[in-house]
């Protein structure tokens, strides 16, 4: 009531005194709201992966001049495939400050494709309200592609086709038994589970699972060099910027010629 009072008064002042004291007047009563910054937010322009999680957030405010209290914020998104914008959070909020984080990620259901508007808005107790809004492109086609490799090495020498994984294979250990593969001096030689290469099959899967697996090795010694035999074994290699998953799946020796063949996937 006390905001319709000062309106009557001012009515009252037009009809009296012909005119209204402009100190009174706010021409921007609406409350404030921003998207958060940072390294770990989504920024408009944006392009994501389609098996990603992202962090936004949003920040809120009252009117420096009004100062009316905030009551309501409401999250939507708009893309092509809906008609209208659908609300992902619709809460009461209060106090003169809001702040509010949270992350978005996409369905197997492909709710939202291509690209899409974030929109935020807020409300104050005055029914003033300011929105704004943000738009990011979603790239979903990142599915890796498992292809053929094959690692030769005669006793004596250096294994060819190691190199483009940041390796290098130039001896046999344990009385020449087993393989001794090892990284380049720039590489760096990880291990991992086999359930990680069924499991892995984006580049944003792949990017989590070696961010996630700190533990580097100068060596390994998995391969037997004594007989041929098959493998399930799974290496990983950071060189050059790339990250390589290595499923090793083959030995074949030739034992005439101390030759040695190791084949299987990377992606």
């Amino acid at each position: 009531m006390k905001k319709l009072a000062l309106a009557l008064v001012c009515l009252l002042g037009v009809a009296f005194l012909t005119s209204c004291d402009p100190k009174n007047v706010v021409e921007n009563p609406e409350p404030s709201i921003t998207f958060m910054t940072g390294d770990t937010y989504i920024q408009d322009g944006d392009v994501l992966d389609y098996y990603g999680v992202y962090q936004f957030g949003v920040r809120a405010a009252s009117n420096p001049e009004t100062l009316e209290d905030l009551a309501r914020l409401i999250i939507s998104y708009n893309s092509e495939d809906v008609e209208e914008p659908i609300a992902l959070i619709d809460t009461l909020i209060s106090g003169k400050e809001f702040s509010f984080e949270d992350y978005i990620y996409f369905a197997d259901e492909k709710t939202i494709i291509a690209s899409f508007e974030l929109i935020a808005e807020v409300i104050d107790v005055a029914g003033e309200k300011k929105s704004i809004s943000m738009k990011c492109d979603v790239d979903w086609d990142d599915t890796l592609e498992a292809t053929p490799f094959e690692w030769r090495r005669d006793d004596g020498g250096a294994g060819t086709g190691l190199e483009k994984f940041g390796l290098k294979w130039t001896t046999n250990v344990n009385d020449k038994s087993h393989a001794v593969i090892e990284p380049l001096e720039d590489a760096t030689l990880m291990v991992f589970d086999p359930e990680d290469w069924k499991n892995v099959n984006t580049v944003t899967e792949k990017v989590n699972l070696f961010t996630e697996h700190s533990i580097a090795i100068t060596q390994y010694e998995s391969i037997s060099t004594s007989a041929s035999s098959d493998y399930d074994l799974v290496i990983g290699t950071i060189y050059n910027e790339e990250t390589y998953l290595i499923h090793i799946t083959h030995c074949d020796v030739y034992k005439r010629g101390w030759h040695f063949v190791i084949t299987g996937e990377a992606k």
